[in-house]
């Protein structure tokens, strides 16, 4: 929580930074728009936080636990669609060829080229969210919170947006028109692919999919693992697992199929109480029996 609120902090800042040399590159504006849209990660995060912890209810039995994955998918679909918008307009300029002007401007009797104040800012946007970034993916890792992790993955990654405006500045610099939409237009499309990546993972996640790892678009074996140990008890003939994702915690169904019905029900408590306490990451597994097909 409290990295998210440092991380919310520096980039608040950053978007008052750019705003202040803001001029009119293309670039520059769409690294602009992509810092304001940063935002958005972190702030849907901490409103979230405030209703997952929340006990279940008559109207919520299952409680609240996916208000992260919701906060995600909104915050996905902000950056795909936005992410589109900013890419269309950077190619119509582009198409348009349209020739930007980097002004100069005076402090102290002395006229600065307005770019190096464009670059310098650029370079102050880089290096707080590559840091942030990089501690968010770790602790993210620990509490299997995806959320935070891609919004760490995503802010760790701001070196290739920053590197890009930076790229078209020098260009228009050096009078090459064509560099400062072309610039944006990259920038515009990394957000897009963000955007549309992050979608596709949070409608998973509301969609059941199986659990996959926090780092990596793999399945997690931990059903298989319940299978074993519920295999391994000497009353359960055969068993089955399914897992689903709420938010940073599994829920999900076991079923087994007995030697005999002898002490069935104190077995079936037994057994889902080890299962819950298997995993911290386990929320609630249903244990139940199946008759045997003899």
């Amino acid at each position: 929580m409290r990295l998210e609120w440092w991380n919310l902090g520096f980039r608040i800042s950053i978007v008052g930074v750019l705003a202040l040399v803001l001029g009119s590159s293309q670039a520059m504006r769409v690294a602009w728009f992509e810092d304001m849209l940063s935002l958005i990660p972190p702030i849907a995060f901490l409103v979230a936080m405030r209703y997952r912890n929340r006990a279940p209810n008559e109207v919520f039995p299952y409680g609240y636990q996916r208000a992260t994955s919701i906060a995600f998918l909104c915050a996905a679909t902000a950056l795909a669609l936005l992410g589109s918008i900013l890419l269309l307009d950077s190619l119509l300029k582009l198409a348009k060829m349209e020739h930007p002007s980097i002004g100069a401007v005076e402090f102290f009797g002395t006229t600065f080229w307005m770019g190096w104040l464009m670059i310098g800012a650029l370079i102050y946007s880089v290096i707080p969210p590559v840091i942030i970034g990089h501690l968010q993916m770790k602790a993210a890792k620990k509490v299997h919170e995806k959320t935070v992790f891609v919004d760490g993955k995503m802010s760790k990654a701001d070196w290739m947006t920053g590197l890009a405006a930076i790229a078209g500045i020098v260009g228009v610099g050096a009078g090459l028109w064509w560099a400062d939409a072309l610039a944006g237009a990259l920038i515009a499309l990394d957000v897009t692919k963000d955007g549309v990546t992050n979608v596709k993972e949070a409608v998973g996640d509301l969609l059941d999919r199986r659990p996959r790892f926090t780092s990596k678009a793999e399945p997690e074996h931990l059903a298989e693992e319940l299978e074993e140990q519920l295999c391994a008890m000497g009353w359960v003939a055969s068993a089955a697992v399914r897992l689903r994702e709420e938010g940073h915690i599994f829920s999900g169904e076991a079923f087994v199929v007995p030697h005999s019905d002898e002490n069935l029900a104190q077995h079936l408590r037994d057994a889902a109480q080890f299962l819950n306490h298997y995993d911290w990451r386990i929320y609630e597994v249903v244990v139940t029996a199946w008759p045997s097909e003899n």
